[in-house]
């Protein structure tokens, strides 16, 4: 290699994966590789190949001679935005199986207040895989009533009969003692020791049972499919010569190592948008202000964060397709606007543009594999993304593929495909420009002037 590379970066999005290669002189290089959704591994080992290739050495060298390798992913949110989680069951104190059903009263936070009927929330967890053992522990950490162990045993048991993947621990007051809920977790993994656990002591250590018991089931949903990637992701980095320290990105900006995260999936959700607002404030150094905006749009979605006085916001109010995530997390908003997002005809003959994605595969209609007219099709037939160019050359695009897609939706608009696709790159502009209004002026954040207030 004529220039050592230290560190790597990489973020697997729901269109393309990319890598940020830092030599050991401080200059960085990056490189983009198709995300593949069926194994992201493969896209993840793609970017790989291209940056060894550029330093004109095979994989393994080039991997052998990381001393850090930092990762975020889109894939435990995209789990839960989609529902594509495991089957998951839950272990309870006796009669609290439905805290996670009753919440707090209130309603469903992507429904308008104008419906005459909203739905009833629907738990990750149906009823059916939620049971109630008995024991009980105090608040103050003493233990009531003893862990019924027999109880624990014949509900695993159950679990496992209707095929369950994985179970959420959740107990009464484990924060403050979590034995029994350990002793539950041991029991659990003598009976079933394939199935996955998320135990609300490890997930989120604080009173109040609903915003635990949640948090600890969407940890429990997406759990099996953010352990089987990481364990599979790291063998295979192993056996590809890397040596050195493996770290994920985490929803709270911060990274941690393979094992715990595997322990706490939930924390992977916003695992590659939480980085966004770290690198606007190491930027806005160099510029002499610590008043941004930072916005990151994908394939998928469109991130936006307000960063006052140089202090990224955190909360703990987080809600992620209508459950409820009480970690601390970087408060990042979101919206379905990315490159991939498919326009189409509302039921009242408006263009809507997202929140569906076409994603990396079959993707855009240029690709040549989907028939979605998308925001990247407007975006090639306008000439704002070149022909001949897209992904540095080495990735064909089809534009009268994007056309083809723009005419169902032209024949409805009474438009042309380039009308067609003006009212798309609109649409999607006008949509980001209200997600950066929510984050600023409705939170009282002129942005033509300081944000200190």
């Amino acid at each position: 290699m004529s220039a050592r590379a230290k560190r790597i970066c990489v973020d697997v999005g729901g269109t393309f994966t990319d890598c940020l290669v830092m030599e050991e002189g401080g200059l960085l290089q990056k490189f983009k590789a198709s995300t593949t959704p069926s194994d992201p591994s493969m896209g993840f080992m793609d970017a790989m190949k291209k940056a060894a290739r550029h330093y004109g050495v095979g994989v393994n060298e080039f991997l052998g001679q990381i001393d850090v390798l930092v990762h975020g992913t889109t894939l435990a949110t995209n789990i839960l935005l989609t529902g594509r989680g495991a089957k998951a069951g839950m272990l309870t104190t006796e009669n609290f199986r439905d805290t996670i059903e009753i919440r707090r009263g209130i309603k469903p936070v992507d429904v308008s207040l104008y419906n005459l009927f909203i739905p009833p929330n629907r738990p990750l967890i149906p009823r059916s895989r939620r049971i109630g053992v008995e024991e009980r522990t105090l608040f103050d950490g003493k233990v009531l009533v003893p862990l019924d162990e027999q109880g624990v045993a014949a509900a695993i048991e159950k679990l496992k009969q209707q095929g369950t993947e994985s179970v959420a621990i959740c107990f009464l007051h484990s924060y403050a003692n979590p034995a029994n809920e350990l002793r539950a977790a041991e029991i659990c993994r003598r009976i079933a020791p394939d199935v996955f656990i998320s135990a609300s002591h490890e997930t989120l250590p604080v009173w109040r049972e609903f915003e635990r018991f949640n948090t600890t089931a969407v940890g429990a949903y997406v759990g099996p499919a953010v352990a089987h990637y990481l364990t599979s992701l790291q063998q295979i980095l192993k056996e590809s010569g890397f040596r050195g320290t493996f770290l994920m990105m985490l929803a709270n900006g911060l990274v941690q190592n393979i094992s715990e995260c595997i322990r706490r999936p939930a924390f992977l959700l916003h695992s590659g948008p939480a980085a966004a607002p770290s690198a606007a404030v190491h930027l806005g150094r160099y510029f002499d202000d610590d008043r941004l905006l930072s916005i990151d749009m994908g394939g998928t979605s469109f991130d936006v964060c307000l960063i006052n006085k140089g202090d990224i916001p955190t909360t703990t109010e987080h809600w992620e397709n209508d459950q409820r995530v009480a970690i601390k997390m970087v408060d990042i908003s979101s919206i379905g606007a990315g490159g991939g997002s498919i326009a189409k005809i509302d039921a009242l003959g408006l263009l809507r543009v997202g929140p569906e994605s076409a994603g990396a595969d079959p993707g855009p209609a240029c690709y040549g594999r989907g028939s979605d007219a998308t925001v990247t099709d407007a975006n090639l037939i306008l000439g704002y993304v070149p022909a001949d160019y897209f992904l540095g050359g080495e990735m064909k695009i089809d534009a009268a593929a994007s056309r083809r897609a723009m005419g169902p939706l032209a024949k409805r608009l009474g438009a042309d495909e380039t009308g067609v696709a003006e009212a798309i790159f609109r649409t999607v502009n006008a949509n980001m420009a209200n997600k950066i209004t929510e984050v600023s002026t409705k939170r009282g954040y002129d942005v033509r002037q300081s944000f200190d207030i």
